[in-house]
């Protein structure tokens, strides 16, 4: 039994809504997706009389946490077993600046 297309590859009652989307479904999607924060505005700390983006300080946090967690695992001596130590070093300091977030900014 040969298929050509994607003929029989979808069931009949998802291939009709699917069609009948078209290229609005994903225009949908996209509009969705530019809602932005909140109604309010983005989340941003006042420091040095200016504000400055919740998203920067978070960026800023998690490379400060993944290079002295670098630095701690090279005087421990375990730096060399760690797999993927770019990606682990890295997911480290993010979960820290996460809990960072989380709990001193409450967000």
């Amino acid at each position: 039994m040969a298929v050509t297309g994607h003929a029989g590859l979808w069931p009949a009652d998802i291939e009709k809504p699917m069609r009948r989307l078209g290229l609005f479904g994903p225009g949908l999607i996209g509009f969705g997706l530019l809602t932005g924060c909140s109604s309010r505005s983005a989340p941003a700390l006042i420091l040095f009389g200016a504000y400055f983006p919740d998203w920067l300080l978070f960026g800023v946090l998690a490379i400060m946490s993944a290079i002295i967690t670098r630095v701690v695992a090279g005087i421990a001596g375990f730096a060399q077993a760690v797999p993927f130590p770019l990606f682990t070093f890295l997911a480290v300091g993010i979960l820290v600046a996460g809990a960072f977030d989380l709990l001193w900014l409450g967000r």
